[in-house]
């Protein structure tokens, strides 16, 4: 019988060699009555990559929750500005109101701390970023995030204040071994500019059908390896959260322990989660844990305190 883990069930899973299944929910549906507000993740939650869309069911479950008055906001960390996600989504029919009610990426807070250069961690007297790694062929610019703001890129790293993470790929491609990246680290190794690390996700699911691919969370973990300072934006920042709860806010939700959020990487989704005060459920059946489980099926046995969820459940919307 399935049920909600508790300090004690944290306990038990961590010292028995206990099955998944024995904690399972199969869907978001099973678990959320009790919450006014539900917040998602998009990447392996509802959504499968830019090559498969919409997982399934998951826009009928969003649907029906709306209709039955949850309040469902997405909090992803995403490098895309919130504006094009939402027209991305309007494509595959999700839409405002009747699907969601807000939408917010780690691009749009970043955009936000630009604008408001005293909210950044470091001073930035050139006014100047550079990047590391170049445009991605098939997502947007990193220049949208700084449009309307007083920063401009420089190739010059003797002019730059800071070092921001471009979305990783090699001649176009994405890979999925971290260790191909290793040259591009080493070619900012004689600096010590300040690093801006967006989308903390080490992997991301793209492709048909769907494998994990390095994300900005990996090269950043490559250059703290090499002992640099990264300064992250995304989940599990809190100021993520802070951004989710202040829509919430709008529409009358102000306790984060009425607001679930639901998520499939444990150390960006639940980690942030629970640091805020917000219950969690991982999901396990689709995007990064699921690739987890696959490799090792002991997996969920490993996860730290920290990145423990308050539920398990196969999928958002069940196949």
């Amino acid at each position: 019988m399935a049920y909600q883990l508790n300090k004690n069930d944290q306990l038990l899973i961590k010292s028995l060699d206990l099955t998944i299944d024995a904690f399972l929910y199969p869907n978001l549906e099973s678990i959320c009555q009790p919450y006014d507000g539900i917040l998602l993740d998009a990447y392996g939650v509802f959504w499968g990559g830019n090559d498969i869309g919409l997982l399934p069911g998951c826009k009928e479950v969003m649907e029906r929750l709306v209709a039955k008055g949850k309040i469902i906001g997405i909090l992803s960390n995403s490098t895309q500005l919130a504006k094009n996600e939402i027209e991305k989504l309007k494509k595959y029919g999700l839409a405002l109101e009747k699907h969601f009610h807000f939408f917010i990426t780690s691009a749009t807070v970043a955009k936000q701390m630009y604008s408001q250069e005293q909210l950044l961690p470091f001073p930035t007297p050139n006014k100047k970023f550079y990047l590391l790694g170049s445009l991605h062929p098939r997502f947007s610019s990193h220049q949208a995030i700084f449009q309307d703001t007083a920063f401009t890129e420089t190739t010059d790293l003797v002019q730059a204040d800071f070092i921001y993470i471009s979305i990783p790929h090699i001649h176009g491609k994405d890979q999925t071994d971290p260790s191909l990246f290793k040259e591009l680290i080493q070619s900012i190794k004689n600096t010590h500019l300040p690093i801006v690390c967006i989308n903390p996700d080490h992997f991301a699911h793209e492709g048909s059908p769907p494998k994990a691919v390095v994300r900005q969370g990996s090269i950043a973990l490559l250059l703290e390896k090499e002992g640099r300072k990264i300064f992250y934006v995304g989940k599990p920042s809190k100021t993520m959260y802070m951004a989710a709860m202040s829509s919430f806010s709008e529409t009358g939700l102000s306790d984060p322990k009425k607001i679930l959020m639901v998520g499939d990487t444990p150390e960006t989704d639940i980690r942030g989660a629970k640091n805020f005060g917000m219950p969690s459920a991982l999901i396990v059946k689709s995007g990064i844990m699921a690739d987890r489980i696959a490799q090792d099926e002991k997996s969920l046995q490993q996860l730290a305190a920290k990145d423990f969820p308050n539920f398990f459940i196969e999928y958002l919307a069940t196949p």
